[in-house]
């Protein structure tokens, strides 16, 4: 009897352990057009809290020399506790000049302590990197890590929060970022299921010898 509970105990912990890594969460969004425009104020950076799953942010940033303006954006991205930011994936970057090439800076925690365009110091960063229409489906953190500050931040990235500067200093430009979060991972269902079997196996083995001994 008591060993069906032991392996009973060990089933229902492997059952929850798929389940965990099996459930997706409906994953955050934003799209300029719908939620605003993103900050360009270091002080005030936009709040974004990523949830599990994939989550697209779309935008314009840039500079239009015509104008004379420049649009830069700045997301304070959070991953919630118990998550894990695995990539950010270019899924999608549009400019009409095939030769621009558009900055992105990361950083951790808020407010945006360094500057913007040409008056970037670099100091705060957590590294960057440019990016060009030939790098979409391109990781944006693994390219980000390869300008890093010393010493380099380790992929993924942990719970906490971050800000991302997105700009370019010639042109306008429209983008889609997408940040795959994950669960950090638990004690998989085999592992559960080979816990469980040892300890039915301990189980036995000491009733077996108690049984020895009283005869």
């Amino acid at each position: 009897m008591r060993q069906s509970a032991c392996w009973g105990r060990a089933l229902a912990l492997a059952v929850v352990a798929l389940g965990c890594s099996a459930a997706v969460a409906n994953a955050a969004a934003y799209t300029e057009s719908i939620q605003g425009d993103l900050s360009g104020v270091a002080a005030s950076p936009t709040p974004w809290a990523l949830e599990l799953g994939a989550n697209p942010l779309t935008g314009t940033a840039g500079t239009n020399l015509n104008a004379g303006t420049n649009d830069y954006d700045l997301v304070a991205f959070t991953v919630p506790a118990g998550l894990r930011l695995d990539s950010i994936l270019v899924t999608n970057y549009e400019n009409v000049d095939p030769f621009a090439l558009a900055f992105f800076a990361l950083q951790a925690g808020k407010p945006w302590l360094d500057g913007f365009g040409f008056d970037i110091g670099g100091n705060f960063l957590m590294g960057w990197s440019h990016i060009d229409r030939s790098m979409e489906d391109v990781d944006l953190l693994y390219k980000i890590q390869e300008h890093a500050n010393e010493p380099p931040f380790d992929i993924p990235l942990g719970s906490g929060a971050y800000t991302l500067l997105i700009q370019d200093i010639d042109t306008t430009f429209d983008y889609t970022l997408t940040f795959h979060v994950a669960a950090v991972p638990e004690p998989s269902a085999a592992a559960l299921l080979a816990i469980g079997g040892a300890c039915c196996f301990r189980s036995g083995w000491r009733r077996r010898r108690a049984t020895l001994r009283g005869a």
